[in-house]
């Protein structure tokens, strides 16, 4: 490691010293003449500038050359707008200073500006004709096209006002106008200009076709590309998706947006990563998520600024990833920030505040009375009668059949009291407590604050922006609270024409404050459903708490003595040098970065004591005490860049760009958590104020690096024949010394048959037909560091040995002979249509990866070798996939003003299935070769049994629906789906499962989203729509969210458990109720002799769901109510987050949100229960942009 970043050093020293060795040389070439009647194209557009930025433009677009005092450059114009095409000079310049003050002469080829004396302000000089101030009635024109054909309905606007007119049929317009207007020519499809009026009575205008979409520049790896030249799969976002959306992390705002990003939040959590992948799962050995990449290092989203985002853009296929290698093998992701923009400082403020509930309230049964008989009636439907009710509730509170009767005789009085004690002084309680009420508010809020400044010129600019973050808990109890803190810098330096540094660094800080639970990182909604039955109160008449209230968490929230305290600071800086060795032919770029991470947390649980009577207090959590627990956490990474951009001149018809280049990673990682027991101050947690056991300190840790070269070639004839190739040669520390290097190369071809002659029949429709081929193979080297070393550890021994404890070690287990790259090869082919001037837009891909030389388990060995098999690289994978996206964008008048509106809808879907893997059994509770990744297998179901001679003449099911295994009416029926008369699941093998079959798949499917605004007016509104078309989940056991008391009879009643749609003997609705006899104990384990906890297709949920993502309103102020307010920009905005949500699952199960069905909370315990998580939330946000 010291010797790699010694090597880094050496070569940023070398480049400096090149460079600052060059500086005396570097000089400007001479301009060519100038005469005062060439004849130039000119585009200004300033809301205000100095004069000094005004002419810089003039001079970039058309070599004239200007030259003027240094006061007279500071000077300040506004609302500079003149479009001029194969005009004069003198006309530009008469438009360009007419009533500014300023006068020009043209003398040895140098525009001199001198300022006029006020008295002479509307008096010409030099070759400036007098401007008349005279209003003139009418000015008429002409607008076409390129080549001379008319435009029909083009909009033309007195700007600054809602005076205006369209063309006619003929492309002609006539408008009332004065001397002073500006003329603005808008059409959709093609670019807008503006004409100054000035004397003209007749304004003739040529509107060039808007080549934007196939011009856009699309950042790739290691630089940019203009789409109409891309053959890779590669999609790309910009600000707008994040701009007006209060989120604590952009990943939530890109869900949905990008075909194929596929983004799955497990909860609503604030500082959740989302689990993100690209193009379905990569891969079941080594991992296979997508590469982060912001601003070219490794990063996480969850830390970046959504503000601070200029694009973001998604590399699919190998074609355009393997310049990133082994760390790419499923994909990039390339995160932009904002840069600085040229020009006098620009300050922007963006605000907002936001109030958040969640999506999903738990429909429970929360009366006493009517909890409390569903109790009995789960628990008697169990044990039919052999086994009486306990006299205490999960040993929480009293019950007794007297103690029954009087909880209805004070259900039906509401002024009775809720607790009594009895005869044995134990407190007795009639309540209604909404426990879920208790621990959540209804309403959180949020607010955020943004602040960026920008600035400076051609030869040194900035852009420093920050951020706070601030979220309230969802909690009524526990001091939860999330804030977040960004600061971003970066800066441009041009040291001579050819030699510039750039720098950008930004550091995140998050403080996150949550209560826990007391006891072995259990969740809320488990501990309520074991100790928050309705009928306990929260506290007993004397003020203390109810052992309910101990039990399930409340009082430890409230009291604010148990929680978790997460501190992080990630910090990154990048340092880079460019070199324009052969100005626009041959660049050379370099880059170090280093990126420090820090994550503290710090865990401290109590005990709580509770009172069952007024003299009978009770302590839980004794056996485990009061703990303090310290984890930190730190990384440090360090990566370098040197590469070389080749673009030589081979003329119009061909194009060749080279890309070579070097990449050095590191990275080191160090783990420590210490915990004791027994604090003797609860409020003031600290290791030096125990006093109980401390145990073994948990260390963890590795180093890994990688290095690569890489090379990339794109050639292109006549924009139509288009081809690139990209290799790259990889190292990696984690593998064998024999085994450390790869090759890994990719190759695509594209063909724009638009531009073919043979298509010219289509020009007047067909803007762009693109088909693309890529193939390429990456290697994953994700793997953990240390695989091929067989390693011993020390540990602390129980026993003592002379005066201390022994220490001892364990054998090292078995490792592989071999251990070698993962490797993904991926086959893409696509096209990209673009119809009716660049109206309609049409995106098409279809792919197959297959992932070979998996790192997973290996042959199994004899039982006598004394260890498990080892891993190494057993299996395959094969994904097929495909991603359609289509967009249409247009225009027109509405009460004479231009109306503009979108749409674009994307849908795409993949399947993966195991090709290789070691099962020599077809164990179903494995992988297995032919396996589609995400197969639920399970049994089909019937119905309900009818009655007895229903259950008579069906096939034996010995399941433990009941104590006594006896199977009754109202139970669920199992298809008999191998005809043996016995329903099992045999040796759940593919030879043998018995009746199991496959019944669904979790995989989503069918991804897709929609996106729909318009603009008029300065009223903007734009909604998002996202969703999954195609997905299945069956609850596991333990998950009181969906199986209320048949999961255990203590636990959560719901109310889709109440009336008709249970069955009941009584109502003999054995073929209407959708839930069984009710009985508790069907899925508290995951024995299979537990009817429900295996998988079948009655009880299986349709998760897909549509969900409106966000609707947003905005207004846009005119820029004169800006100017009259003395600042640049104006925009208020009300926008909504997972506002809407419906998916086929509400029909029966309504207590969860679609997105949020796995099991526990990854904070903290993630082994029961589904949907025990931190709720998703909805949110509306009000939000305020201002410049300045």
């Amino acid at each position: 490691m010291k010797k790699i970043g010694l090597f880094l050093t050496g070569w940023c020293r070398m480049l400096l010293c090149v460079g600052l060795a060059a500086l005396p040389s570097a000089s400007l070439g001479a301009r060519g003449e100038l005469l005062a009647d060439q004849r130039l194209n000119l585009n200004l557009s300033f809301s205000s500038a100095s004069l000094r930025e005004v002419v810089s433009a003039f001079t970039e677009q058309t070599g004239v050359v200007f030259s003027y005092e240094t006061s007279l450059g500071k000077r300040t114009l506004s609302d500079v707008h003149v479009v001029i095409q194969d005009a004069p000079l003198e006309e530009m310049l008469n438009t360009l200073f007419y009533d500014t003050g300023i006068s020009w002469k043209i003398k040895d080829h140098v525009v001199a500006l001198t300022a006029i004396p006020s008295s002479k302000k509307n008096v010409s000089t030099g070759s400036a004709p007098s401007p008349s101030a005279n209003r003139k009635p009418v000015v008429t024109g002409r607008v076409v096209n390129e080549e001379g054909e008319p435009l029909v309905g083009v909009n033309v606007l007195v700007k600054g006002t809602t005076q205006g007119t369209s063309t006619d049929i003929d492309g002609s317009y006539s408008i009332d106008v004065a001397d002073d207007d500006v003329l603005q020519f808008t059409y959709l499809g093609y670019g807008s200009a503006e004409w100054r009026v000035g004397t003209q009575t007749r304004i003739d205008v040529v509107l060039k076709e808007d080549k934007q979409m196939l011009d856009e520049v699309v950042v790739v790896g290691y630089g940019t590309v203009k789409r109409r030249d891309l053959v890779g799969a590669v999609d790309q976002v910009d600000s707008k998706v994040f701009s007006e959306r209060s989120n604590p992390s952009i990943s939530r705002s890109l869900q949905g947006a990008i075909p194929n990003l596929n983004i799955s939040m497990r909860d609503g959590k604030p500082s959740r990563a989302a689990t993100i992948n690209i193009r379905g799962t990569g891969s079941i050995g080594s991992g296979g998520g997508a590469l982060v990449l912001i601003d070219g290092v490794e990063g996480d989203l969850e830390t970046v600024n959504p503000q601070d985002i200029a694009s973001i853009s998604v590399l699919k296929d190998a074609s355009s990833a393997a310049i990133y290698g082994a760390r790419g093998a499923f994909g990039v992701i390339l995160v932009t920030t904002k840069s600085a923009e040229e020009g006098e400082t620009k300050v922007t403020y963006n605000g907002s505040f936001s109030l958040h509930a969640r999506t999903v309230k738990p429909q429970l049964v929360t009366d006493g009375y009517e909890w409390t008989t569903g109790y009995i009636n789960a628990w008697n439907g169990y044990y039919n009668g052999q086994n009486p009710l306990p006299s205490y509730i999960n040993n929480i509170a009293p019950y007794s059949d007297s103690w029954y009767k009087e909880l209805a005789r004070r259900s039906t009085d509401p002024s009775l009291e809720r607790v009594r004690i009895n005869d044995k002084n134990q407190y007795e309680y009639f309540a209604n407590t909404d426990w879920m009420d208790a621990f959540y508010k209804d309403f959180n809020y949020s607010h955020e604050h943004n602040i960026s400044v920008s600035g400076g010129n051609q030869n040194a600019d900035y852009y420093v922006s920050g951020r706070f973050y601030d979220q309230d808990g969802i909690y009524r109890v526990g001091d939860e609270r999330y804030k977040q803190y960004n600061v971003r810098a970066k800066g441009n330096i041009r040291i001579r024409p050819w030699l510039r540094l750039n720098n950008n660094m930004d550091f995140t800080v998050v403080d996150y404050h949550q209560p826990m639970l007391y006891y072995s990182l259990q969740l809320p909604q488990r501990m309520i459903e074991h100790g928050g039955q309705p009928i306990n109160p929260i506290t007993n008449p004397d003020g203390t708490w109810t052992y309910a209230a101990v039990l399930n968490g409340y009082a430890g929230f409230a009291e604010g003595s148990s929680y978790q305290q997460d501190d992080k600071f990630t910090m990154k800086d990048k340092l880079g040098i460019e070199i324009d060795v052969v100005k626009d032919v041959l660049k050379i770029s370099g880059d170090l970065s280093y990126l420090f991470a820090r994550n503290k947390r710090e865990r401290v649980t109590n005990m709580y004591t509770g009172y069952r009577g007024p003299d009978t207090p009770i302590t839980v959590n004794e056996s485990q005490g009061s703990t303090l627990e310290n984890l930190r956490q730190d990384t440090n990474y360090l990566s370098s860049n040197i590469y070389g951009e080749y673009t030589p001149k081979l003329g119009d018809d061909h194009t060749l760009k080279l890309l070579a280049g070097w990449n050095l990673e590191t990275k080191k990682y160090r783990g420590t958590t210490i915990k004791r027991e027994g604090l003797t101050v609860p409020s003031k947690p600290s290791f030096g104020l125990m006093d109980g056991l401390t145990s073994d300190p948990v260390v963890s840790g590795y180093d890994w690096s990688y290095v690569g070269a890489f090379f990339r070639a794109n050639y292109g004839y006549q924009g139509k024949y288009l081809a690139e190739f990209s290799c790259r040669y990889d190292g990696s520390s984690k593998f064998p010394e024999n085994s450390k290097w790869g090759f890994f190369p990719s190759a695509s071809i594209g063909w724009r048959l638009s531009e073919e002659k043979f298509m010219e029949w289509s020009r007047n429709w067909l803007d762009n037909f693109k088909i693309r081929l890529s193939a390429g193979s990456m290697g994953n080297g994700n793997i953990d560091p240390y695989k091929y070393i067989d390693y011993m550890t020390i540990k602390t021994s129980t026993v003592v040995i002379g005066d201390a404890l022994g220490s001892y070690t364990t054998a090292p287990g078995a490792i592989p002979l071999s251990l070698t790259w993962e490797t993904s090869t991926t086959y893409d082919v696509g096209a990209d249509l673009d119809f009716l001037k660049n109206r309609l837009t049409m995106g098409f891909d279809w792919y197959r990866r297959n992932t070979t030389d998996m790192y997973t388990v290996g042959v199994s060995l004899p039982a006598v070798y004394g260890t498990a098999a080892p891993k190494g690289n057993n299996a395959s994978l094969k994904t097929n996939g495909w991603e359609l996206s289509v967009g249409w964008r247009d225009s027109f008048k509405l009460a004479g003003k231009e109306f503009r509106y979108s749409v674009k809808a994307m849908v795409w879907d993949s399947r993966t299935w195991v090709t290789k893997y070691i099962n020599p059994t077809g164990n179903l509770d494995d992988y297995y070769e032919g396996m589609e990744l995400g197969e639920i297998w399970g049994y089909r179901v019937e119905g309900l049994f009818r009655d007895q001679d229903d259950i008579d003449s069906h096939a034996t099911q010995s399941f433990l629906q009941s104590s006594d295994k006896v199977t009754r009416p109202g139970q669920v029926k199992f298809a008999d789906l191998n005809e043996d008369g016995r329903i099992d699941q045999g040796a759940k093998t593919l030879s043998d499962h018995g009746d199991l079959t496959v019944i669904g798949n979790t995989s989503s499917r069918y991804h897709y989203g929609v996106n729909v605004s318009f603009n008029w007016n300065g009223i903007g509104v734009s909604t998002f729509w996202q969703g999954v078309a195609k997905k299945n989940w069956y609850p596991r056991y333990d998950s009181g969210y969906f199986w209320g008391q048949y999961n255990r009879p203590f636990g959560y009643m719901l109310k889709a458990h109440t009336g008709s749609n249970v069955y009941r003997e009584e109502l003999d609705n054995w073929d209407t109720a959708y839930w069984p006899r009710y009985s508790a104990y069907q899925t508290n384990e995951s024995s299979v002799n537990r009817v429900l906890t295996t998988p079948n297709d009655r009880y299986m949920q349709d998760v897909s769901y549509i969900r409106l993502k966000n609707l947003t309103v905005d207004y846009t102020f005119p820029a004169h109510i800006c100017r009259k307010m003395r600042i640049k920009g104006l925009k208020v905005y009300v926008s909504g987050e997972n506002l809407w949500t419906s998916s086929p699952m509400f029909k029966y199960c309504d207590n969860y949100d679609p997105e949020v069905i796995n099991a526990g909370d990854s904070d903290f315990r993630t082994a029961e229960g589904d949907g025990y998580s931190y709720p998703m939330l909805r949110t509306v946000t009000l939000g305020v942009n201002l410049t300045f």
